[in-house]
């Protein structure tokens, strides 16, 4: 008895790392694990470049559709040789109608969804239409050019994966599509020369997998790159929060969605004299305190941002003019209490706020002088 219960931890103990390796492997195989705060700009640049490639195989398609109906075998039938060939160009035609706007930062991140999506059905529809053309030309042409048929399939398979490896999920599953059947029609001959020619695409399916996910790894990296130069092209150096780029920007936003947004303007007074007085090393002490402390007074959805100098904005969203006054001075009271304390009291520190609201249509520059 006590064996049974030996063998079953031992076996579950053996088959639990594997079943995790496989779930990894098989979630890797759809994509990689993109971090939260990078999805949306992973989404925008992959469907961007998705978008680019799918135009130029849809254009490519329709140019070789008079191949197709001039190739395909007489014995397969005009449904084959006619019927295919004109789904693939209105398949074709409608990809293009539906891609025809292009991407860009301004674009929302469902419409770049519905782009990947849009060229993932339209794919797998054009995947499956061509393999029915395959399959069919490829048994009822003579024995002697049968094997044309998947190996003109095969190129148009690893030409239609390369330009949809922007998304990993999108052409892996197309080249499933595309050549999974003809691989395993080919290996069920018997013959000799269709079970090398299958596995030869087995093998060039699993090359071009590989380089989906060092593609995808290269454009997750360009994202990250691209996400932290953003970062720091927006953020203060000295205090880490938003600079006056940010402000512009956030306060864009606000506008465009016709949101009241409230503006409290900051700035220490007398700030050269306390330079010139105790140094600049001491001033940089007293701003990063008043960052610090203003961070510290406003919710998740305000902004704080320097503008430069001693100078200080924050954009409050959820506040009424009436709760920021009472912040303000709230504020003030506590500058002058703690900030004093960051040089010792040796000199007593204040600041002067301003507050302005928005009205519909009115530039921050205008919002700044009113506060």
């Amino acid at each position: 008895m006590e064996k049974r219960r030996c063998k079953r931890r031992i076996s579950k103990c053996c088959i639990s790392p594997l079943w995790v390796t496989g779930r990894r492997f098989f979630a890797g195989l759809l994509g990689p694990d993109i971090p939260a705060h990078l999805r949306d700009e992973f989404t925008l640049l992959t469907a961007d470049h998705m978008r680019g490639q799918a135009r130029l195989l849809f254009i490519g398609f329709i140019l070789s559709l008079p191949i197709c109906i001039y190739g395909a075998s007489p014995g397969a039938g005009p449904v084959i040789a006619y019927g295919t060939p004109l789904l693939v160009l209105a398949l074709s035609v409608t990809a293009l109608v539906r891609i025809r706007r292009p991407i860009d930062e301004a674009t929302d991140v469902s419409e770049a969804r519905a782009v990947i999506d849009s060229v993932w059905q339209i794919c797998l529809l054009t995947a499956a239409v061509g393999s029915i053309w395959c399959i069919a030309s490829w048994a009822s042409a003579p024995v002697g050019i049968r094997l044309y048929y998947p190996a003109i399939m095969s190129l148009g398979a690893l030409i239609t994966g390369y330009c949809l490896m922007a998304v990993r999920s999108v052409g892996m599953t197309v080249l499933l599509v595309t050549m999974g059947p003809v691989a395993m029609v080919l290996l069920g001959t018997g013959e000799l020369m269709d079970r090398v020619l299958a596995l030869t695409i087995l093998i060039a399916a699993g090359f071009q997998l590989v380089m989906m996910v060092r593609h995808q790894g290269l454009l997750l990296s360009l994202v990250e790159a691209r996400h932290r130069s953003g970062e720091l092209a927006r953020r203060d150096p000295l205090t880490g929060l938003a600079n006056r780029r940010a402000l512009l920007e956030c306060f864009e936003r606000f506008a465009a969605r016709s949101t009241a947004v409230r503006l409290m303007v900051v700035d220490i007074d007398r700030f050269k004299t306390i330079n010139d007085r105790h140094g600049h090393a001491v001033g940089d002490q007293v701003i990063i305190a008043l960052a610090r402390l203003l961070s510290d007074a406003t919710g998740e959805k305000d902004l704080v941002a320097r503008l430069g100098g001693e100078e200080f904005a924050l954009i409050l969203a959820n506040q009424n003019i009436e709760q920021a006054a009472r912040s303000a001075e709230i504020l003030r009271q506590r500058v002058r209490a703690e900030l004093s304390a960051a040089i010792g009291h040796e000199q007593e520190v204040s600041a002067s706020f301003g507050l302005a609201q928005l009205a519909p249509g009115e530039a921050l520059s205008d919002l700044a002088r009113r506060s």
